[in-house]
């Protein structure tokens, strides 16, 4: 097989019959993209925690305790705070339960209007706000949907939830992500984490599902899905993968990134198989370069 030598400077070379590359831009923009979602987990546990600390409720307007419903209704710049974490709303409800002690065991919270949830290390904005306490679940939704964590945002359009149970935060409609001049969108994107004893939340999985874009300074990704593992420290994209680097590009149906090594792979199909393709690599030559044939030998 013929191939021709890319340009001085370019990132492939033939490998066994599939390309192979050294990870670059892309695979750190990774990196300090998907660095904002152990901060939405902590930014939104402080609230979603079991822990006995107590809620305190203020409004300028006023409280309204409507005993037959079990509620609080607080209006007027609203505002909730339980340990480091405040939520403020034009709104805000809780709904409660009587205890065995006499006291009152709030069971849910609803925000309503220009809601803001902050803690020391971010701020979310959501329209409307659900906090299911005993489920652990916060759902935030509406047109202005943005969680702000120093150099990272995440935005969205239809959800931003956080469900403590299950170690998860989920991205929904159009999720986009910037940090440090990278920038990652696709329709849905999920992060799994796990407790780590002395060191608190850390990422464990990230999963970004339709139309997946990672952009970096110098390189741009696409596909249908993406996965990025910690425990392996391998990135995976499937379905339809373009590599985009200045004039350069490279289609394909999966991609892998071994962030160890810092090699990576372009190939016709999976590994553990699926839909077949044609690896395709396309360079440019600068002006007035000349490119040499040269002839690539099977691996040994």
């Amino acid at each position: 097989m013929t191939l021709f030598r890319p340009p001085h400077g370019s990132f492939l070379r033939p490998f066994g019959g599939k390309w192979k590359y050294r990870a670059g831009g892309v695979c750190i923009g990774l990196l300090l993209v998907f660095s904002v979602f152990p901060v939405m987990a902590q930014s939104l546990e402080g609230l979603a925690s079991d822990s006995d600390a107590p809620v305190e409720i203020h409004a300028e307007e006023g409280i309204e305790w409507i005993q037959e419903k079990k509620v609080y209704i607080a209006r007027g710049k609203a505002r909730a705070i339980r340990g480091d974490v405040t939520v403020d709303a034009d709104v805000l409800t809780a709904h409660y339960r009587p205890t065995e002690e006499g006291g009152t065991d709030i069971w849910r919270l609803d925000a309503d209007g220009n809601v803001k949830i902050r803690n020391p290390s971010s701020v979310t904005y959501a329209d409307r706000g659900v906090f299911d306490v005993p489920k652990g679940i916060l759902v935030l939704t509406g047109r202005r949907l943005k969680l702000e964590t120093g150099e990272n945002t995440v935005t969205a359009h239809d959800s931003l939830e956080f469900w403590q149970f299950r170690n998860m935060a989920v991205a929904r409609g159009n999720a986009h992500v910037t940090g440090k001049n990278r920038e990652m969108d696709a329709d849905i994107l999920t992060a799994y984490f796990h407790k780590v004893p002395g060191k608190g939340t850390e990422l464990q999985r990230i999963e970004a599902f339709g139309n997946v874009k990672i952009k970096t300074p110098k390189e741009t990704a696409i596909s249908e899905r993406g996965i990025y593992d910690m425990v392996t420290s391998i990135v995976s994209i499937f379905g339809s993968v373009k590599i985009l680097r200045g004039n350069d590009q490279l289609t394909g149906e999966y991609g892998e990134v071994n962030l160890n090594t810092g090699i990576s792979r372009l190939l016709n199909a999976p590994p553990s198989g699926g839909r077949k393709g044609r690896v395709r690599a396309v360079f440019s030559a600068k002006k007035g370069a000349k490119i040499e044939p040269k002839e690539s030998q099977p691996q040994q």
